[in-house]
């Protein structure tokens, strides 16, 4: 173990070293990041704030992936969010419904050109959840 790093939550393999743009964080952790930046995406969804959302929702999905990347270092993802949802959504080894997923979270408007009555789509929340959950998948 490098001086300075830690295990951290009692998980092999959970090296936290606070310096490191990846590894400042856990898998776990990272996931639990995730599943907070989903709930905020979803909340500001569903108040129709496209941008606060859609933001949010690519946080999410990136902050998961980083619970892979703790796992399984692959420098094609890159270290933004963004770069990650770029690389998730032409990678031929992950599922054709995550690569979708993550290509809807990239395409995606930061503006609806029409606001709609009611409570607004979640949409691009659900296409985070789905990455959430397949990030869960690969690293449990």
């Amino acid at each position: 173990m490098r001086s300075g790093w830690s295990v951290h939550g009692g998980t092999v393999g959970d090296v936290v070293d606070p310096t490191h743009w990846l590894y400042r964080l856990s898998a776990e952790d990272w996931l639990r990041a995730a599943e907070g930046e989903l709930g905020r995406a979803t909340a500001a969804l569903t108040a129709r704030k496209q941008r606060e959302g859609l933001t949010y929702a690519r946080r999410a999905a990136g902050m998961a992936w980083n619970a892979v990347l703790v796992g399984a270092l692959d420098e094609s993802y890159g270290r933004s969010y963004m770069d990650h949802l770029r690389a998730l959504s032409r990678d031929g080894r992950r599922p054709g419904n995550v690569r979708a997923a993550a290509s809807a979270l990239l395409e995606a408007p930061m503006t609806l050109e029409l606001v709609p009555l009611g409570p607004g789509s979640t949409a691009i929340a659900d296409a985070a959840a789905l990455v959430i959950a397949r990030a869960h998948a690969e690293v449990t």
